[in-house]
């Protein structure tokens, strides 16, 4: 029996299912990307779904195009902030467009009447484009009813950190608030900040900064004498792993129209990246309840100051 594809239904299709999965890959990576990047990665999913009409051609090659092909989608869709976000956005939409034609292809085992074709891991589902579209216009408005009743998410709090330890002051971090970070001294129970080491380790006294190179490159050094350090298991996207702290510093944190600081505050370093590099220390609010509210104001020479209220 022949077969009879539209190709204004097969790009379609692509189209739409290619946008949600980039959705959902954003959403799992906590970077969700514009609508027109979205756009952009969905018409180049869309686009490379013409393999179906291609010869049959070995596992080993379609499983190989569909890695090349989600890579390039995903750095379409996604802006680039590190290797380690991007492997993990391209594994996600991945492991995500896999699933999904390998539950179509489930489906047409059992013989249900889904009127849908596959070849090289690439599917064809013959539905009408005005049902598609439809459908999709009804589910868009069903999600912003859900929002209109119960309220959106609320927005990421950025804030800008300033860590000093001693005389020497560190640079502005973007720093996120994360109502999910639960990291804990274990010994003291004390709500530490986690920092970036590569952005924080030239303002570092040179003995701290010398000890913290010679942990994250595996040379055991000895701490420095009279610098509280100790090492924090600490639960990260690679695995667990015990990550340096040192104690003593002082941090004010600044956002819009509102300040914060707070004394002997432990700093947990690491040396890999954070959210994907769009922000260099994260805290939770345990530490953002600890730090005593400041007011801010301007001096003659434009800098700012704080004062304790």
């Amino acid at each position: 029996m022949k077969t009879v594809i539209y190709l204004d239904v097969l790009l379609l299709v692509n189209f739409l299912v290619a946008y949600l999965l980039l959705r959902a890959v954003g959403f799992v990576c906590g970077a969700p990307p514009g609508f027109g990047r979205s756009c952009a990665g969905a018409l180049l999913a869309a686009l490379s779904a013409l393999i179906l009409l291609a010869p049959p051609l070995p596992t080993t090659l379609s499983l190989l195009y569909q890695a090349v092909s989600a890579a390039a989608v995903c750095r379409a869709a996604f802006p680039f902030r590190g290797w380690r976000g991007f492997v993990r956005q391209t594994v996600w939409y991945f492991l995500l467009n896999l699933g999904l034609a390998g539950a179509v292809l489930l489906a047409l085992s059992r013989n249900l009447p889904l009127g849908a074709q596959t070849n090289n891991f690439a599917v064809y589902w013959a539905v009408s484009p005005t049902l598609l579209v439809g459908c999709a216009v009804l589910v868009y408005l069903a999600l912003r009813l859900v929002l209109l009743v119960f309220g959106g998410p609320r927005d990421t709090e950025c804030w800008q950190l300033r860590l000093s330890l001693g005389e020497a002051e560190g640079p502005p971090l973007a720093a996120l608030l994360d109502t999910g970070f639960l990291l804990r001294d274990p010994l003291s129970g004390q709500a530490p900040v986690l920092a970036s080491y590569t952005d924080m380790c030239s303002a570092l006294p040179q003995a701290v900064a010398a000890f913290l190179e010679g942990y994250f490159t595996g040379t055991c050094p000895q701490p420095p004498p009279g610098v509280p350090i100790r090492l924090i298991p600490c639960k990260t996207a690679g695995g667990m792993r015990t990550l340096p702290a040192v104690g003593g510093f002082s941090a004010r944190l600044f956002g819009p129209g509102k300040a914060r600081q707070a004394e002997r505050v432990l700093v947990v370093f690491t040396d890999q990246t954070l959210a994907d590099g769009s922000v260099q220390a994260l805290f939770g609010k345990e530490f953002y309840h600890t730090a005593r509210p400041v007011q801010r104001h301007l001096t003659q020479t434009g800098q700012e100051r704080s004062a304790v209220e």
